[in-house]
């Protein structure tokens, strides 16, 4: 059983030791052969003060295996980052992760989520596809989504693997979405 819930500042190591642990499963299924990086405390600080920082809690002890961070920018909720201890994945934590943060811009009165990938690792793009994601043309692409994903590629990210996805949370129907909204 996963129990999600608002992190807390005393977490934040715990939330960079998960990124840490996931860059090896993402770094090996994008052919990134960078060190591994984490994302800098002010980006979790930013998404703690807008209340869109959350754990994953898996067992009565109250161990993290996983968190997501989101960014409220006017009508969209940008995904920053989404992730589970490689122990821990494969058990449904990054969906229940991810529809948590969905309810939550709901209830904010957010009208769409979007969030930049890799295009082919399956646990990216194909599986914000199945959550109803949808793949951005460079035209369609929010310019503050866009300056991102310019920003990933001239960090070294391959530009022909990176893509902007997008979610419309007025149309998105999703029994599991409203149970948890």
């Amino acid at each position: 059983m996963v129990m999600i819930r608002a992190a807390r500042v005393d977490e934040f190591a715990r939330l960079t030791e998960i990124e840490l642990d996931a860059f090896v499963v993402w770094a090996k299924a994008c052919g990134v052969t960078s060190q591994p990086y984490a994302s800098p405390e002010f980006v979790l600080q930013r998404s703690f003060d807008q209340d869109l920082l959350l754990v994953a809690a898996t067992d009565s002890t109250g161990h993290i295996a996983g968190f997501a961070a989101g960014d409220a920018v006017g009508n969209y909720l940008y995904i920053v980052e989404i992730d589970v201890e490689r122990a821990a994945q494969g058990k449904g934590i990054g969906r229940a992760l991810m529809f948590a943060m969905l309810g939550k811009a709901l209830d904010a009165g957010q009208k769409y989520a979007v969030l930049t990938t890799d295009r082919f690792a399956p646990f990216n793009a194909p599986f914000y596809t199945k959550l109803g994601f949808r793949i951005l043309e460079k035209w369609e692409t929010p310019p503050f989504l866009q300056e991102r994903l310019d920003r990933q590629i001239a960090d070294g990210l391959d530009a022909a693997r990176r893509v902007a996805m997008h979610l419309d949370l007025r149309s998105a129907v999703s029994p599991t979405l409203e149970a948890t909204h």
